[in-house]
């Protein structure tokens, strides 16, 4: 599903058209249509299907649609090894991933005139530093980007998806359209 317009804009008439095309390709392929599909299925195929337009279409550029594209094919590798038959089907290895719960610790803190004068400045800084948190967590591969990068990031991010969702609309608009006898494929 390459893309010979990777170096559109996000935004623009010609970005759209390879996120569309991108879109129906992968649709194609992963045969969201089929009628033997569960909703589950589909709704799956069609977000894969949808990010993997979205990273194509925009191209390498930004670190995000790199990462999407890295966390697609892990993905992609991952259920291929699900799917496939093992040699072990008496015993399949389970994994199990831990995460550590990190647990703040909040301690008093002494109240002087210098503490009252900064806790402007310090709530601040703690509210930008909580938004950049989120951001991190919505932006893919935005864990590891300085609040510079994530913010350039982010904008260009969001210009994708609001380009992405504009594509999906008007492909679900044409697909409820009635059909019109002069456009009718010639083996109705």
């Amino acid at each position: 599903m390459s893309s010979p317009s990777s170096q559109a804009m996000p935004g623009s008439k010609k970005f759209r058209h390879a996120i569309l095309k991108n879109l129906l390709l992968g649709l194609r392929k992963s045969g969201a249509a089929s009628r033997g599909m569960g909703l589950h299925e589909r709704r799956s195929a069609i977000r894969r299907a949808a990010d993997t337009a979205l990273a194509t279409a925009r191209g390498a550029a930004p670190r995000w649609s790199r990462s999407l594209a890295a966390e697609l094919s892990q993905a992609h590798r991952r259920s291929a090894r699900e799917s496939s038959p093992s040699s072990s089907d008496c015993n399949p290895t389970i994994r199990m991933v831990c995460k550590r719960i990190s647990r703040r610790r909040f301690r008093a803190r002494p109240k002087s005139k210098a503490t009252a004068k900064s806790s402007a400045g310090d709530l601040a800084r703690v509210m930008v530093r909580k938004r950049a948190r989120a951001l991190r967590e919505i932006v893919p591969g935005g864990r590891g980007m300085d609040e510079c990068t994530l913010l350039g990031e982010t904008l260009d991010y969001a210009v994708s998806l609001k380009a992405q969702v504009e594509a999906m609309q008007l492909l679900l608009r044409t697909l409820q359209a009635p059909k019109n006898p002069i456009l009718k494929h010639p083996s109705e």
